[in-house]
Parts: structure tokens; sequence; C-alpha cells
């Protein structure tokens, strides 16, 4: 019997990705936020200050991050 992935592992992994791909043109406080948030299990919470803060600062949001907010029901 093979075991089905876990939809929160992919969502963490993603968001993990879209961080990664931002922490640069982010502060280091959102990038520590954000992180934290996603450490916690809270993604709902670091994908919407995530996608706050790019959007403040007229970024453009990562590929993972659309389909992590996808995932979960949210609009990127």
């Amino acid at each position: 019997m093979t075991k089905q992935p876990d939809p929160y592992d992919e969502i963490e992994r993603l968001m993990r990705e879209a961080l990664v791909q931002v922490e640069r043109e982010i502060s280091e406080q959102d990038c520590n936020d954000v992180a934290e948030y996603i450490e916690f299990g809270e993604y709902g919470v670091a994908y919407e200050l995530l996608t706050c803060v790019l959007d403040k600062q007229q970024r453009v949001h990562p590929e993972s991050l659309k389909t992590a907010g996808k995932m979960m029901g949210m609009n990127s």
C-alpha cells in the first residue's frame, strides 16, 4: 500500500521555496517572520504576510507561492 503524500508537506516545501526565491528582495525581519510562521505550520499566515510584502514592494509572486496559495484555497 502506497502512502498518499501529505498536502501540508507539499505546501511547506512550496512556501520555503518561495521564501528562498525572494529573501534578497524583502527585509530580514519579514523573511524571519515568514520563516517562523512556516516553521510552526501557520502556512496561511505565512502566505498572507509574504504576498502582502511582495505586493507592497511591487514584486512578482514566485510560482511556488502561487501554487501553495491554490492548494490552500487562497489567491495570489
